[in-house]
C-alpha cells in the first residue's frame, strides 16, 4: 500500500498501489534496444567512430537504426511522463523532485565524469587505429561505390569501377556519387569519376549539380576538375578566383555539409564529442521535463477538475497528437537534409523544437494517467488495444513508405506526416502489445526491467569496445553484431548482478532491492 495525495491538499489516504507491469517493461525495452541501436552504427559508413571492415548501405543496419530511432526516444518519454504523474499522485510534488534529483541528477552527473569520458576515449583510439582502407576495398570489389567515398579513399572507388559499379547511378535526393565526392572535398575521387565517364552536371532533386556542392562545401580542386571536365563554370570571367564567390565555402563546417544529416546545431560527429552528454541526453531532458512538470502540473490538474467531463479531457489529451507533426516538420533542417525521425541534441542547452518535440510525448503519457473511459477505466489499458493490426501495418506499410518520401525525394510535408504516423503508431502498438503479453508481474522481465537503467547509462563505451575488437575480423556483419549485442549485454547484467542491485548504486538507480533468502528444505517427523 502506498498512501496517494490528493490535488489540493497534503492529506493521504490509503489506496492500493497498482504495478504497471505491462509499461515497467516496455520502458527496459526501450533502454535495451537502444544498445543494439548503437551496436548497429559500425556497419554502415556514417559518423560512428568505430567502422567495420563489412560497412556497407547494403545491409540491413541502416534500415534498423532509422526505424528504432524513430519510436523509442518518443515512447520513452511517453512512459516518462506517465510514471512522473503516477509518482506525484501517490507522493506528492515535493517528494516527486527529490526522487527524480536522486534517480536522474545524480546518475547524470555521475555518468558525466565516468562513462562519458571513458566514450571518449574508446572513441578516439578506436578511430585513430581504424584501418578504412580494407574496409573501402573490400565494398569497392562487391561493387558498393558508395562506402569508398564515404571513407575516403579513391583506392576503393577504383575497385568499385572495375567491379562494374554504375558510376552515375542516384542514391538519396537523386545525388549521384560524384555529388557525394564533391561535397566531401575529395579531388582525387572526382577525377577518377570523371576520367570513368561520369556525367559532369548531373542534378539532384534541389537542382544542385556536383559544381555547386564543390563550390559551397570550399573545394578547389573539385571545383576545378569539374570545369575541365565540361561543367559549366560559375564564376563571372576566368580571372576571379572561386573563393571570390560570395557562397564559397558556405558549408565547410556544417555536417550538412559533411552529409551526416544531424541537426547543424548539435553535432554528433567525433570531433564534438567533447563537453556532450553523448547518449545520456535523455536524462538531461528529464530535467528540464520533470521541472516544467513541477510547474504547470498543479495548475493543470486544477483545469481538468474544472472540465469534469472525462469524454471533454480525453478529446484535449488526443489533441497533444497532430501537435507533433509541426515539431516533426522542423527537424533536419525543415527538410534541408531530411532525417527520419527527431533531430538530436546533446548539448548544454537543448535544441528548442526537439525538446518541445519530446515534451509533446511526456506531456501525453502524463495526462494520460488520469484519463479514464465512459465506464472508469483506465484510458492507458485501451491504448493500443487495436495493436494485431497497428503494429504490422505501421511496420509493413508505414514504415518503408515514410523511408521512400524521407529519402528518395518525396514532399517533405508528406514525409513528415508519414514519420508522426509511424511514431505514434509504433507507440500505441507496443503499448497494447505489452498489455496483452506482460499484464501480470513475471519475475525475470521484472528483473530485466530494473537491470536495464544500468545497462544502458554504461553500454556505450563497452559496445564501442566490443565493436573496435571484431571490426576487422573475416566474419560476416549480422553475426559480428549479434555477438557484439549478447557479450556486451551479458557482461552488462553480471556487473548488475554483482556491483549494483543490492549495492547503494542500484539504490540510487531503482530504489532499494531485497534478497530473496533461499528457500529453506521442509524436514517430516519420522
Amino acid at each position: 500500500m502506498a498512501p496517494e495525495v490528493s490535488e489540493s491538499t497534503a492529506t493521504t489516504v490509503e489506496a492500493p498501489a497498482r504495478r504497471w507491469h505491462d509499461l515497467d517493461a516496455l520502458r527496459g525495452f526501450a533502454m535495451l534496444l537502444g544498445i543494439g541501436l548503437h551496436a548497429a552504427l559500425a556497419f554502415f559508413p556514417l559518423f560512428w567512430p568505430v567502422q567495420d571492415r563489412h560497412a556497407s548501405f547494403d545491409g540491413p543496419f541502416d534500415e534498423f537504426v532509422v526505424a528504432v530511432h524513430g519510436f523509442r526516444m518518443p515512447l520513452f518519454f511517453l512512459l516518462s511522463g506517465f510514471f512522473t504523474t503516477m509518482l506525484w499522485r501517490r507522493r506528492g510534488l515535493g517528494a516527486l523532485v527529490w526522487h527524480r534529483v536522486r534517480r536522474i541528477g545524480l546518475p547524470l552527473a555521475l555518468g558525466m565524469i565516468t562513462v562519458v569520458p571513458a566514450i571518449d576515449w574508446v572513441s578516439e583510439r578506436a578511430f585513430e587505429s581504424a584501418t578504412p582502407v580494407t574496409a573501402a576495398l573490400e565494398a569497392g570489389s562487391r561493387g558498393d561505390i558508395w562506402t569508398p567515398i564515404f571513407l575516403n579513399q579513391p583506392g576503393g572507388v577504383d575497385k568499385a569501377i572495375e567491379a562494374g559499379a554504375d558510376i552515375n547511378t542516384r542514391g538519396d535526393d537523386d545525388w549521384t556519387p560524384l555529388h557525394l565526392a564533391a561535397v566531401m572535398d575529395q579531388p582525387a575521387t572526382v577525377y577518377k569519376l570523371l576520367a570513368a565517364g561520369a556525367d559532369p552536371e548531373p542534378l539532384n532533386i534541389k537542382g544542385e549539380t556536383p559544381l555547386v556542392l564543390a563550390v559551397w562545401a570550399g573545394s578547389v580542386g573539385s571545383a576545378d576538375l569539374l570545369v575541365a571536365y565540361g561543367a559549366a563554370d560559375l564564376r563571372w570571367s576566368k580571372e576571379p578566383q572561386w573563393e571570390d564567390i560570395s557562397w564559397f565555402g558556405a558549408g565547410a563546417d556544417s555536417k550538412a555539409g559533411e552529409v551526416e544529416r544531424s541537426s547543424a546545431e548539435d553535432d554528433i560527429g567525433l570531433e564534438s564529442w567533447v563537453d556532450q552528454f553523448h547518449h545520456l541526453w535523455f536524462l538531461w531532458f528529464l530535467c528540464w521535463l520533470v521541472a516544467g512538470f513541477a510547474l504547470l502540473a498543479p495548475l493543470v490538474a486544477r483545469a481538468g477538475q474544472l472540465i469534469g467531463n472525462p469524454a471533454v479531457r480525453r478529446r484535449l489529451l488526443w489533441l497533444l497528437v497532430p501537435v507533433t507533426y509541426p515539431l516533426q516538420l522542423a527537424m533536419g533542417g525543415g527538410g534541408d537534409w531530411p532525417t527520419f525521425g527527431p533531430d538530436t541534441s546533446t548539448g548544454l542547452l537543448p535544441a528548442g523544437h526537439v525538446l518541445a518535440y519530446y515534451a509533446v510525448f511526456f506531456t501525453f503519457g502524463a495526462l494520460a494517467h488520469d484519463a479514464t473511459t465512459d465506464d472508469g477505466e483506465p484510458l492507458i489499458d485501451r491504448i493500443g488495444r487495436r495493436w494485431p493490426i497497428v503494429l504490422p501495418v505501421t511496420l509493413v506499410v508505414v514504415l518503408p513508405v515514410g523511408l521512400g518520401f524521407t529519402y528518395e525525394g518525396g514532399q517533405w510535408w508528406a514525409a513528415s506526416l508519414l514519420q508522426v504516423v509511424f511514431v505514434w503508431g509504433m507507440s500505441f502498438g507496443l503499448i497494447g502489445l505489452f498489455r496483452r503479453v506482460f499484464a501480470t508481474e513475471r519475475r525475470g522481465v521484472r528483473y530485466l526491467s530494473d537491470a536495464s537503467y544500468w545497462m544502458y547509462v554504461v553500454h556505450l563505451p563497452l559496445v564501442m569496445a566490443a565493436q573496435w575488437l571484431v571490426r576487422d575480423w573475416s566474419v560476416p556483419a549480422i553475426p559480428k553484431f549479434v555477438l557484439v549485442c549478447a557479450a556486451v549485454s551479458a557482461l552488462l547484467l553480471a556487473t548488475y548482478r554483482a556491483f549494483v542491485r543490492y549495492t547503494p548504486i542500484g539504490t540510487m538507480l531503482n530504489g532499494p532491492r531485497t534478497r530473496h533468502p533461499p528457500v529453506e528444505p521442509s524436514l517430516s517427523s519420522g
